[in-house]
Order: structure tokens, then C-alpha cells, then sequence
């Protein structure tokens, strides 16, 4: 229909040709999008301001009606980085778990160390606790000794999620 010129959350102004012209009061459906989504609104012609006799373009005010909050921040968002959802928004992110936390150890602990605490972990967290989450807590302190028990593996670890973890100095 025409060329958004300003866009706000709670309405836009269009350039329209002249024979594409609506009426004030005309309510229409607009559809918002980038490469990914789309959204669409109900918006109320509010005014019109038609062009000179040299001009073939005419521009249109639209006040948005009723708007939740979400498609207004999509709205703003797209006029002011061009995109309907927020940087990340859809991507999954997580943090990995800190082995040496599982076993109760610093990431200083030795080979004898890490032993001994999965040795206690496999001792609090066996058959006979009593705890509800004993097997799960079991899982994660063996799943947390295959990795920290292998040099190798240790080293992979530390290397790849030392920055979601303290460093050590």
C-alpha cells in the first residue's frame, strides 16, 4: 500500500500515491516483517495530508488499536534495529554445570583429590540415602568424574568453558 516514513508503538506515518489514498477513519490490517517474522496490527487512519500538484506522493497518519505489549515492543524493536524479535531472542543458551562443584572440589584439586571426593559423593549419594535426588546427584557426581578423572578431558573442559567458570589465576 504505501512506505512506512516513521514508525512508533502506538502508530506510523505512510507515503502512499495518490490513487492508493484511504479515507480518514478507515480501519485496515498492516503487516510488520523482517527476513524471519512477522506481525500484524490493526491501525485507524487518523489524518492525511495530501501532496502538491507536483508531488504524486500523500502521507498518511495511522494510530495503532489496541496493542499488547509484546507486539508493541516488536513494533519499536523493528523501527529501531530493523528486526521484530530482540538480539538472541529464539536461541538456545545455556551455562554447563561446574564439575568441580559437583564433586565438592577447586579447580586446583588433584588426581587424589577428585578421587576422594567421588568416592564421598558415591558414599552420601548410594543406595541406601535417603535423600529423593540421591540419583540424580549420584548421576551427575559420576558423569563429573569421567571427565575430571581423564587428563585429557580435564583439560578440554577447563579450556573450553573457562569463561563461564572462574578462572584461575
Amino acid at each position: 500500500m504505501g512506505k512506512v516514513a516513521d514508525l512508533t508503538g502506538s502508530g506510523m506515518r505512510m507515503i502512499v500515491p495518490k490513487n492508493e489514498l484511504p479515507e480518514i477513519g478507515d480501519v485496515q490490517s498492516y503487516t510488520f516483517s523482517d527476513l524471519l517474522d512477522s506481525v500484524t496490527v490493526t491501525g485507524t487512519v487518523k489524518w492525511i495530508r495530501k501532496g502538491c500538484a507536483f508531488s504524486r506522493r500523500c502521507e498518511v497518519g495511522v494510530e495503532f488499536v489496541t496493542l499488547d505489549q509484546g507486539v508493541r515492543d516488536s513494533i519499536v524493536r523493528l523501527a529501531v534495529h530493523g528486526k521484530l524479535r530482540e538480539p538472541g531472542a529464539g536461541a538456545v543458551k545455556f551455562r554447563a554445570a561446574d564439575l568441580y562443584s559437583v564433586l565438592g572440589v577447586t579447580r586446583y584439586a588433584s588426581e587424589e583429590q577428585i578421587d576422594e571426593a567421588f568416592d564421598s559423593c558415591c558414599r552420601r549419594w548410594g543406595e541406601d540415602s535417603d535423600d529423593r535426588d540421591a540419583p540424580a546427584k549420584l548421576d551427575a557426581a559420576c558423569k563429573a568424574y569421567a571427565v575430571l578423572s581423564d587428563e585429557e578431558r580435564r583439560a578440554k573442559y577447563d579450556l573450553r568453558f573457562a569463561d563461564q567458570h572462574e578462572r584461575a589465576a
